[in-house]
């Protein structure tokens, strides 16, 4: 399996976190097509839902260490047959023409079709929608390609909004490292009602988001499952 890792030409933790997961499976064939990025001044925000994510080695270093190749955006038409699969770590807008292509997969924070754009955790907080992410093959617009598998996040009645949002963010990071596997069982959620997708929630929503944690953490809890008598938690 051929596979080519869509992200930014900048420092960036999603990717080191997928690459490193990929190869402890022995998937070694990886390289890289970077799409320029321009960072922009930091949103005030309540509630940091994903690590920092600018931040680690840049591409060049990781392929430098791993033997990949590293291409620039530009190049895509002419990879675009070399790989049977482009995983999107981070990426701008991309050409209608390479997102049709069916190669392009990516891992939404959301359960497609219900929650679709941008700060996903907390809008499906916000309106009481379960958690759960969705490994989809993008297309032109927004979220709304061809959905391959959801998985939910668990929610447990001792979860802070923190460690919720981390447990999000890792299924997110597990999902996309594992997609041959994830593909493989398909597993989807039934009856989700589309919906449009959302832009980035204001500080004003996220209050409302924040007082409303108590009360949606009671309604979605499970149990923890039974790890036996030796698990340490």
């Amino acid at each position: 399996m051929k596979l080519c890792l869509l992200t930014y030409d900048c420092p960036h933790l999603k990717t080191s976190q997928v690459h490193n997961a990929l190869h402890q499976q022995g998937i070694l064939n990886v390289d890289f097509l970077l799409m320029p990025f321009t960072r922009r001044a930091n949103r005030d925000v309540l509630c940091q839902h994903r690590p920092e994510q600018f931040s680690g080695p840049i591409p060049h270093q990781i392929a430098a260490g791993s033997g990949g190749s590293v291409y620039p955006y530009r190049d895509w038409p002419a990879l675009l047959d070399r790989y049977d699969y482009f995983l999107v770590c981070g990426a701008n807008l991309i050409e209608a023409e390479f997102a049709n292509s069916g190669k392009i997969l990516n891992v939404h924070a959301g359960l497609i079709p219900a929650v679709r754009g941008l700060d996903a955790f907390k809008w499906a907080i916000h309106r009481g929608q379960p958690l759960g992410n969705t490994l989809h093959r993008i297309n032109a617009e927004t979220d709304a390609g061809e959905v391959l598998a959801h998985m939910s996040t668990p929610v447990f009645m001792d979860d802070s909004l923190e460690i919720l949002a981390a447990r999000h963010y890792a299924n997110e990071i597990w999902m996309l490292s594992n997609f041959h596997r994830v593909m493989a069982v398909g597993e989807k959620q039934p009856n989700l009602v589309p919906a449009a997708p959302t832009k980035r929630m204001s500080v004003s929503v996220e209050v409302e988001m924040i007082s409303f944690f108590t009360a949606y953490r009671a309604h979605h809890a499970v149990g923890r499952p039974d790890l036996g008598a030796h698990s340490a938690n």
